[in-house]
């Protein structure tokens, strides 16, 4: 066991190492992804100009904790700045330096006030499916792929002291890892359960009044934190997802109550796993409204999705 443990480290270092030598502008550069998305975006040069950069430090107030307004201070002593379009309750913060490269004083204290659950360290980007989702005090709501928690915990804060969150967790290793992140948080409104998510059991009476479809992906959406994506990529992946994506959002559209939202999200940029998903399931339930993406979230510019698509080969030909 003890030699299992080394190897693993040992392995976890040595990639470590290798994602900082790689010039990872020089794989995407001959990558099937970066081809792909010349495919699915028409400012695809404008996007990977982003694509390369570390994402920074970011991080959401926990508004029901009593330290609110001093740990907001003291984000804003080490140089923090409030995310302008959060428009939820607490606050969010872009940090003065890289994700995961805090040093000294500054990276204890943000590990504790974590660790506390006065802060949730979270990818700016990650908070958005949330405020789509516009929960409401009193209202019960579902995230159905919730694990590690930091959308559930999101929801909670919404929610405050009045409403339920059910947070869903298929895999009972990752069911730890929401736990953890719960407890941190001292959560009162949330309480776990661990299914498949395309086979969730019924609720009484009429259904939820919000549900987070927040579905296993390809990840493509990833790479300034995970460029290895440019590499091992392939244009098979998103269609070998979709079903699964499609079952899980067909299940959500089953138990939310009429006049409720889903909202689905994917941290992926194939539109076979976002609008075709959406697409197919809207045909299965006609009675589902697409809202528009303009102005769900102040602040944030959105366009409309896809109606058509292309189909890619392996090689990522049309």
């Amino acid at each position: 066991m003890f030699g299992r443990r080394v190897g693993l480290m040992l392995n976890a270092w040595s990639r470590a190492v290798v994602r900082e030598e790689v010039d990872w502008a020089e794989v995407a550069a001959g990558s099937l992804l970066r081809t792909a998305v010349g495919h699915w975006r028409d400012d695809a040069d404008g996007w990977f100009a982003a694509a390369y950069e570390r994402l920074p430090e970011t991080a959401r107030v926990n508004p029901l904790s009593r330290d609110f307004q001093w740990v907001q201070s003291w984000m804003e002593s080490i140089g923090g700045e409030p995310i302008d379009w959060f428009c939820g309750v607490g606050s969010a913060w872009t940090l003065p330096f890289e994700r995961g490269k805090a040093e000294g004083e500054v990276r204890s204290l943000l590990a504790a006030l974590h660790e506390t659950g006065r802060l949730t360290r979270q990818e700016a980007v990650s908070m958005l499916p949330v405020l789509a989702l516009d929960v409401q005090s009193g209202q019960t709501v579902l995230d159905m792929c919730a694990s590690p928690g930091s959308k559930t915990t999101q929801i909670a804060e919404h929610l405050g002291d009045s409403g339920v969150v059910v947070a869903n967790e298929v895999v009972r290793g990752r069911v730890n890892m929401l736990v953890s992140n719960v407890q941190r948080h001292r959560s009162a409104t949330v309480v776990i359960v661990n299914h498949d998510a395309r086979h969730l059991p019924n609720v009484p009476e009429t259904g939820y009044d919000r549900i987070l479809v927040d579905v296993p992906c390809t990840g493509t959406g990833t790479t300034r934190k995970n460029p290895d994506v440019w590499s091992r990529w392939k244009p098979n992946d998103g269609r070998s997802m979709q079903k699964l994506q499609i079952d899980i959002l067909a299940r959500a559209a089953k138990i939310v109550k009429p006049g409720g939202r889903i909202v689905y999200s994917t941290c992926s940029l194939d539109p076979i796993e976002n609008e075709a998903v959406v697409a197919a399931v809207m045909a299965e339930f006609p009675d589902l409204r697409l809202l528009p993406a303009a102005g769900t979230v102040p602040k944030i510019e959105a366009s409309e999705g896809f109606t058509d698509w292309p189909i890619l080969d392996d090689d990522c030909s049309i």
